[in-house]
């Protein structure tokens, strides 16, 4: 089976348990209103698994990308690379993205700037915000 990018809008039980080891320190409660709100969210799935997950803002031509996290066993191949392109892909409407990575640990900021920086994003202004404007 491929890995494909699917956008999550009423996650079965499985789904939610395969979040929960992306994102380890968020319960369901607070998963569920963030369904509720807003947000969009997107998973890349690989054999009926959810090995990534980002959550998506939409504001007319801009787009914020947040909550992005690969699980660890799955890292350096390439899964997060495609969930962010295909995020940008699937919504061609936003011309300018932000990614915001507030509150992760020293060494995990270092990773993600060099993956973002790979990825064509530049850092902001603001402390744990880089962006990338596509047709410019």
């Amino acid at each position: 089976m491929r890995l494909t990018i699917i956008p999550l809008v009423n996650p079965t039980e499985h789904q939610y348990q395969d979040l929960y080891k992306i994102w380890i320190d968020q319960t369901q409660p607070q998963l569920i209103q963030a369904l509720k709100s807003d947000q969009q969210f997107f998973a890349a799935r690989f054999n009926d698994r959810l090995l990534a997950a980002a959550k998506v803002s939409i504001n007319r031509s801009q787009g914020t990308i947040s909550d992005f996290c690969v699980r660890e066993v799955t890292r350096r191949r390439g899964v997060g690379l495609y969930l962010l392109q295909e995020i940008c892909r699937q919504q061609p409407e936003v011309k300018h993205w932000y990614f915001n990575f507030n509150g992760l640990e020293v060494q995990q900021k270092i990773i993600i700037e060099k993956f973002l920086n790979a990825c064509g994003f530049s850092a902001t202004v603001k402390d744990g915000e880089w962006d990338m404007k596509i047709g410019e």
